[in-house]
């Protein structure tokens, strides 16, 4: 690939993806503060950014607010200023669930589409399957992270990542499941 534009683009999420925010510490002392929480980074994140921002070009969508995005991507990323975009709350769509009654902040990749983005080179990392119901050719769910200091999640990401990275349409790769597969391949 010649340069940054020809990457794929990678969207993570913020919250039980890269980190986990509590208003109650944990028995570990915090990595930060961002009052009213104590915010835990998840364990090789920084190891895993350097990894994937080398792949990818990297961006943000949380369903938190936008004042909480704009204090926590500084904590995460080195260069929160080369991020894409840092989307919050703000740029999700409410969806209803009308088996469970419920609602959920969903982040539909048709807004990304709007922008110019190519959904075949848009790959998204989030602990949440059902924000993600229109985009499930996308979507690489993770584990929820709530703290676990020995959570090993990112660097078996980090390995599956590179693997989609080079494909001309990420969405052609059955992801749900992806660690086993990749500990069944290794």
């Amino acid at each position: 690939m010649s340069g940054m534009e020809d990457r794929p683009l990678l969207v993570l999420d913020l919250d039980e993806t890269l980190v986990h925010a509590t208003e109650v510490p944990l028995s570990s002392e915090p990595h930060h503060e961002v009052p009213p929480y104590f915010l835990y980074l998840r364990p090789g994140l920084a190891t895993f950014l350097q990894h994937v921002s080398e792949l990818f070009r990297l961006a943000v969508w949380t369903s938190s607010s936008p004042a909480y995005a704009q204090a926590v991507c500084p904590k995460v990323f080195s260069k929160a200023e080369k991020l894409e975009f840092v989307w919050a709350r703000d740029r999700c769509t409410s969806t209803r669930n009308f088996e469970t009654d419920t609602w959920c902040d969903a982040k539909p990749l048709k807004k990304l589409k709007r922008r110019g983005y190519d959904l075949a080179q848009v790959l998204v990392v989030d602990d949440s399957p059902e924000k993600h119901t229109r985009n499930y050719g996308n979507l690489v769910q993770v584990a929820p992270f709530t703290g676990n200091p020995n959570d090993d999640e990112l660097s078996h990401l980090a390995i599956y990542l590179s693997q989609l990275a080079a494909l001309p349409d990420v969405r052609s790769i059955e992801k749900r499941q992806w660690r086993r597969r990749l500990s069944a391949n290794a």
